[in-house]
């Protein structure tokens, strides 16, 4: 496990375990918001009841060339975390981001060693669906 991953997870598990601690933990729980559905999935799996989380993205949205609302910033501006897949598969995040002022940013897929893709225009290329590999959804989940 690389140093940034450590920091990563130790960060991760330090937020929701301050925040489960806290009284105002029993009102309101943690916001998490994350890029798209799959990360949601996981981190929601993770989190349990400990975190609200929600996707920028509905279910069957095309990620790679996903165009941001207002109202998709507005809801991202009310989190107390931001998940990333990273890997160059949300291609509007690093703009999207800009807007946000605050939330902090975790690119869940650090320290993934990505496939590659085998065939057509992108032959050779790492794949940024990184949680197609058993392996690496587990990293994506730390």
């Amino acid at each position: 496990m690389t140093n940034l991953h450590r920091l990563k997870t130790l960060l991760l598990a330090g937020i929701v375990a301050i925040l489960a601690l806290s009284p105002a933990y029993a009102k309101e729980k943690f916001k998490v918001i994350t890029t798209f559905t799959v990360i949601a999935d996981m981190a929601k799996n993770v989190a349990g009841d400990a975190a609200e989380v929600s996707s920028i993205t509905k279910p069957g949205a095309e990620i790679h060339e996903y165009q941001p609302t207002p109202g998709d910033i507005k809801r991202a501006q009310g989190a107390q975390l931001i998940l990333a897949n990273g890997l160059n598969l949300e291609r509007w995040f690093a703009r999207f981001y800009q807007h946000l002022s605050g939330v902090p940013e975790v690119v869940v897929s650090t320290g993934v060693k990505p496939m590659g893709i085998t065939e057509g225009p992108y032959n050779g290329k790492p794949n940024p669906h990184a949680w197609m590999s058993a392996e690496n959804a587990l990293i994506l989940c730390r």
